[in-house]
């Protein structure tokens, strides 16, 4: 493959797309094109890719040698409230890709999330046995093997519930444990979720690990399969909360753990912990600190609620 290669990046507005454009846009002599539907912005292309044709027409126009397919329905309550809507985006829109790179012989960087596992058995290697939950693991999955049947060159990269910038803290689902906790009332106490565990990695971490996996594919034609990359922090919902308090002047003692799985809405696996050991042992990662991290992602939004 040429080392000077042309890559698209789809969803390149959303919590990782953002990182992983500018992760990609940041290497001399890769020439990067951005999609986006609903939030478009200067240097992005607007393009519906639930439309088959308008997605194959952008293919035609850019001819990339790379695909990162980073837009998805990632909402798993929205998933389970609308299963087709998340098929056509999750996985129709993945088969188009993959066709059009099968055909081209473009390479595609499929993201897929560690819900296609039930959370039973952890850890999870990459060639651990699927069982997912809900129907947004299940369109992951889905997509995944889209990619594959089509005969594409491709890896698929599973990752955990993901945080990082954000243009406002409802974005991450991490985050916006902290939207909910500026939001309490003066004094109120929150239950806040202890049942999950759950391993929040960094987006500008999996945006390293993607450009690693692309310089790694330049390298070497014969890497391709299915990659898990994950943080190694096991934390419940309560536990990111107790970190949360103290930059946001909260008391933890409001805070009240609850160890009962969610009653309401899409079901969660209880410990879907990936094995990353397969990148690792390629020299690809790097792992944030969570605590590390945090107070810069917060401070932007903090101030503008104090100005």
């Amino acid at each position: 493959m040429n080392a000077s290669p042309r890559i698209l990046v789809t969803g390149a507005t959303g919590l990782l797309g953002r990182q992983v454009l500018r992760a990609c846009r940041s290497v001399p002599g890769w020439d990067v094109v951005g999609t986006a539907f609903r939030r478009v912005v200067p240097g992005l292309e607007r393009v519906d890719l639930s439309h088959p044709a308008a997605a194959r027409d952008l293919l035609d126009r850019f001819v990339p040698d790379i695909i990162i397919h980073a837009a998805a329905e990632r909402r798993p309550d929205v998933s389970e409230k609308d299963p087709e809507g998340t098929q056509r985006l999750n996985v129709g829109a993945t088969a188009t890709l993959a066709h059009w790179a099968a055909a081209r012989g473009a390479f595609v960087i499929y993201i897929s999330s560690d819900y296609v596992f039930d959370g039973t058995t952890p850890p999870y290697a990459p060639d651990s046995p699927t069982c997912p939950v809900n129907a947004y693991g299940r369109s992951k999955l889905d997509g995944e093997r889209a990619v594959f049947a089509a005969g594409a060159e491709a890896v698929s990269l599973r990752v955990p519930i993901l945080y990082g910038e954000v243009e406002e803290l409802g974005e991450s689902p991490v985050t916006v444990i902290a939207k909910n906790m500026l939001n309490a009332a003066p004094g109120e106490r929150l239950a806040m979720e202890h049942w999950a565990t759950r391993y929040p990695t960094h987006t500008a971490d999996v945006a390293l690990v993607l450009r690693q996996m692309i310089e790694r594919r330049l390298a070497d034609s014969n890497f391709k399969g299915i990659f898990h990359w994950s943080g190694d922090e096991p934390m419940t919902k309560y536990e990111m909360a107790l970190v949360f308090a103290p930059l946001l002047g909260f008391d933890p003692a409001r805070l009240v753990p609850d160890a009962r799985p969610p009653s309401d809405g899409a079901p969660r696996p209880k410990d879907c912990h990936l094995d990353s050991s397969a990148l690792e042992r390629l020299g690809i990662g790097r792992r944030t600190p969570f605590a590390q991290a945090i107070p810069a992602i917060l401070a932007p939004h903090l101030s503008r609620r104090d100005a």
